[in-house]
């Protein structure tokens, strides 16, 4: 009997030994199979990271490579905006000085070919397409430079007080258009276009409709505001062309573009 109990305990001591020794195991077992499950977690979530990370910065050079388009599209506009307002100016002056001179009758044709140069425009058409997209989806974040973002706002609020004070010019001219029936012979002024719509010069010497000074001190008085509001605006584009083309050598310059 006490053989017998001998070896039912040393089995029973072998057996919890045995549960033991898998207990062991399994738990290792168990922290090994979590620890590999948190790695691929982890490594899973770093890629994915990694992943847009590398996408918005492939969105962010896409939108970068539009603007400096879109500043170089400006940068000739800009020129041609300011030439044109520069010649005009001058044009519009000479308007104006030869209708106030006693000499004008003899001016005719130069008096109404450059009253026909008045009406004339070439406005600036700000090329804003990229930038309406990144404010419209709320994606100027993507743009890590943040001194570009606040350059490029700035430049944005120059273009708009220049589209200010050019709606201010057609204004003045919509008064010079009401004004000019009490001195310019309409039917005289109407030949002075073609019908391709190209300005004329006239050769049969048109004169004013009236010989009354102050009301031709009046229109010229407006054709010489027109001319300093003209070159004002050439001004103003000639200073918005400089920050332009800043904001493109900063561009350049902080993604180490070529």
């Amino acid at each position: 009997m006490k053989e017998n109990q001998a070896l039912i305990n040393e089995k029973d001591l072998s057996n919890k030994e045995e549960i033991d020794s898998l207990k062991k195991k399994n738990w290792k077992s168990y922290f090994k199979e979590f620890f590999m499950l948190f790695l691929a977690v982890f490594c899973g979530f770093l890629a994915e990271n990694y992943r847009e990370s590398l996408s918005a910065r492939n969105i962010e050079k896409e939108y970068i490579l539009s603007l400096i388009e879109d500043l170089k599209t400006d940068t000739t506009n800009l020129s041609l905006y300011i030439s044109f307002r520069k010649e005009k100016s001058v044009l519009m002056d000479s308007l104006a000085d030869m209708m106030l001179s006693d000499n004008r009758s003899l001016m005719g044709n130069q008096i109404y070919f450059l009253a026909r140069q008045v009406f004339n425009e070439q406005a600036f058409i700000y090329s804003d397409g990229t930038i309406q997209q990144l404010k419209n989806a709320g994606n100027l974040r993507l743009l890590q430079k943040r001194n570009i973002v606040n350059e490029l706002l700035t430049y944005e609020k120059k273009v708009k007080v220049l589209e200010e004070w050019y709606e201010n010019d057609n204004r003045t001219k919509t008064t010079f258009r009401e004004m000019g029936g009490r001195v310019f012979h309409s039917t005289e002024m109407n030949a002075t276009m073609d019908s391709e719509m190209k300005s004329v010069l006239p050769t049969t010497n048109p004169q004013l409709i009236t010989d009354d000074f102050a009301t031709i001190n009046e229109i010229a008085f407006q054709i010489h505001y027109l001319s300093k509001m003209t070159m004002g605006n050439s001004l103003r584009a000639e200073s918005l062309k400089s920050d332009a083309a800043r904001l493109l050598e900063l561009i350049h310059s902080e993604y180490k573009l070529n």
